[in-house]
């Protein structure tokens, strides 16, 4: 943990140290894995300031942007986790370190649409297939009224049949980067991800038709489209 914790603290630059907890009454309790976190980045008490990640709300609230680094401890409530992406989408943190405790968390799947960089092992993640991307950017456009039932399901289902029939393959971790990279919330990745689950299970799903039979051969139109205007 010491050698993780210099390449950390190189990260996020001089103290004081902004921490974000989803429950800072359990980093009173003993054996706090999360205080063990905190105290080893923060070492030697340096100027540190541990809050909840509701507080980081004032920051939307106030229109204002916070120009330091904040780090943010485990994050897994749904609402927890939209209230970083709106954070990150309206530009009002300069830098969010965000600690996991798994690879299979939604946030990780966040992380990975947004290109973020592993501190670990200093990789960036590659940005979505840009097909897919295309592909998102029509759920997100029907995420207004949920992507769980109506036309918001059925356009779920029918991309991501075409797709698999096309070769992809049906799995959530793609998509789900796909859709946070094009502007999807939280909550409609969930219904994205339990749909996934179900269609690999062999469920067959029943829904109006949204898209022309040809919609994968057209999304990788406007991919090309997209890439031959911003070559790189």
């Amino acid at each position: 943990m010491v050698p993780q914790s210099a390449v950390i603290r190189d990260w996020l630059g001089e103290p004081p140290y902004v921490f974000a907890a989803s429950d800072i009454r359990r980093l009173r309790e003993p054996n706090s894995a999360d205080m063990e976190f905190i105290d080893y980045v923060a070492f030697e008490k340096v100027p540190r300031q541990i809050l909840g990640i509701s507080e980081l709300r004032q920051l939307a609230q106030q229109s204002k942007r916070f120009n330091g680094a904040v780090t943010v401890l485990h994050p897994y409530e749904q609402d927890d986790c939209e209230l970083l992406r709106k954070l990150v989408t309206n530009d009002e943190i300069e830098r969010l370190f965000v600690v996991i405790w798994s690879p299979s968390d939604m946030v990780r799947n966040w992380l990975d649409g947004m290109c973020a960089r592993n501190l670990d092992t200093g990789s960036v993640h590659d940005a979505p297939d840009s097909v897919q991307l295309e592909a998102a950017k029509c759920m997100v456009d029907e995420q207004y009224n949920g992507l769980s039932t109506g036309n918001g399901k059925a356009a779920v289902v029918q991309l991501i049949r075409a797709f698999a029939e096309g070769g992809y393959l049906l799995e959530k971790e793609p998509w789900l980067k796909a859709f946070f990279a094009a502007g999807g919330e939280f909550r409609h990745a969930e219904s994205i991800s339990k749909l996934i689950s179900e269609m690999k299970k062999g469920t067959r799903h029943r829904v109006q038709q949204r898209y022309r039979l040809e919609i994968l051969s057209i999304l990788q139109g406007r991919a090309s489209a997209v890439s031959a205007d911003f070559p790189g």
